[in-house]
């Protein structure tokens, strides 16, 4: 027998045994302390079991009989999955299943079985339920066109290690298949080299030309793409708002139920895709979340930042609030004490647009690729622009020093400093 032979057979042995799936990825949509979704692309084969490590095993069975499916928790305990907590959906050429998983805590460790194997080791981590702990996120949008872009800031994504993306809108260009498998392509760079996922929240853009296609990619719990998610206990409530659709009716009851809910959070940050007053001259006003959204935000204390997307350029705003008096400037004026400090605008990837539309309370502006790096204590928030260009030159973090500046990653530094500090209002 040859001496490759058996390497041969090996290979040959491990490829029957790769699960054929991809573009794994995991969602917070309501409690990302102890609740998640999983969700994947089946290429081929049936899925058979989700084994989710140290903390509860899904025992398999065939696929075609799903109520048969079942986990065992630690203690023993069997529960049947159901609609609840797995789906199958064909959406933009993708076979999506979704697992839909609670009561978890910690980091979770997991691999997806099929009829043709195992697929890698994957682990994500849920985040503390103590609002002593601090948070860490990324936040953007505006992904759509330029994927060499967009591959260097997904790179970055795997690098520092934060809680969540708080991804806001505009994934595709046309929202067809082939741009979305593209698209997820990309994405498979945000996972780092030992299987860790850094989960996403995610909002609808105006490049999404449905709600249901969010729905499906991205399991977001309201058919209409609004909701809340819960993060560190009562420390952060993110509210993930749809600005394609009506800003009245059924969302802004949305917007005033989840903002009292959760008053006496410390920090309540709302996302949402188009901005109020875009900082690019030919992108419009949107004047319906200024009469819907600006009020209610500013009912509550505990609203200091708000996060903006679409307009392919970079903003800081000071803090501000509505205003008609003689020193306000469409309809907002600053106020350092009660004000909300808008920041955002792209761009994860889209073309790049001037920055040709300042106002007396802009901060700081400028047409560069990046994404906010958020950091979130009971004490204050802090917000820094990355530029991601040289991601492959930036040391990557762990989860044990993701606060600390990596060395090479590069922090835009305009005139009026490259750190935004956010205190509560007292």
């Amino acid at each position: 027998m040859s001496k490759f032979y058996p390497i041969l057979l090996f290979a040959l042995i491990s490829m029957n045994f790769n699960a054929k799936v991809r573009f794994v990825r995991v969602i917070f949509n309501s409690d990302a302390s102890n609740s998640c979704s999983i969700i994947w692309d089946q290429v081929s084969g049936d899925f058979i079991s989700l084994k989710l490590y140290d903390h509860l095993y899904i025992d398999g069975k065939p696929v075609d009989i799903i109520k048969n499916y079942s986990f065992q928790t630690p203690s023993g305990n069997w529960e049947k999955l159901s609609e609840k907590n797995f789906a199958v959906n064909r959406s933009n050429g993708l076979k999506n299943h979704v697992i839909r998983l609670c009561n978890i805590r910690g980091k979770n460790s997991f691999e997806i079985v099929d009829s043709e194997g195992t697929s890698q080791r994957y682990y994500f981590s849920c985040v503390s339920n103590s609002p002593d702990d601090r948070l860490s996120f990324i936040a953007g949008g505006d992904s759509r066109s330029n994927r060499k872009t967009r591959q260097k800031a997904n790179l970055l994504v795997s690098k520092l290690k934060a809680h969540a993306v708080l991804f806001n809108g505009d994934f595709t260009a046309i929202d067809t298949p082939k741009q979305w498998e593209q698209w997820f392509e990309d994405w498979e760079l945000s996972i780092a080299k030992d299987g860790r996922i850094t989960p996403m929240v995610v909002t609808r853009g105006n490049h999404e030309l449905s709600n249901k296609v969010m729905v499906d990619l991205f399991d977001v719990p309201h058919k209409r793409v609004y909701y809340s998610t819960e993060f560190g206990g009562n420390l952060l409530n993110i509210i993930s708002l749809n600005s394609e659709i009506l800003k009245i009716g059924r969302q802004k009851l949305f917007l005033r139920s989840t903002l009292k809910k959760h008053k006496n959070f410390y920090w309540q940050i709302p996302q949402y895709h188009r901005p109020i007053r875009p900082h690019v001259s030919f992108k419009r006003e949107i004047e319906t979340q200024y009469r819907n959204f600006v009020p209610l935000f500013e009912k509550y204390k505990n609203v200091r930042l708000c996060l903006e997307n679409d307009s392919h350029t970079c903003k800081y705003t000071w803090p501000i609030v509505s205003s008609k008096g003689e020193n306000a400037s469409e309809g907002f004026e600053r106020n350092d004490k009660k004000g909300i400090t808008y920041v955002g605008e792209g761009c994860w990837g889209a073309p790049l647009r001037k920055a040709d539309d300042f106002k007396p309370w802009t901060r700081d502006a400028e047409a560069i690729n990046q994404f906010n790096w958020i950091f979130v204590s009971k004490e204050k928030i802090e917000v820094r622009t990355i530029l991601y260009e040289n991601a492959q030159e930036v040391e990557e973090s762990s989860e044990e020093n993701r606060f600390e500046i990596p060395n090479n990653l590069k922090i835009w530094s305009p005139k009026n400093g490259s750190l935004i500090e956010i205190y509560p209002q007292k």
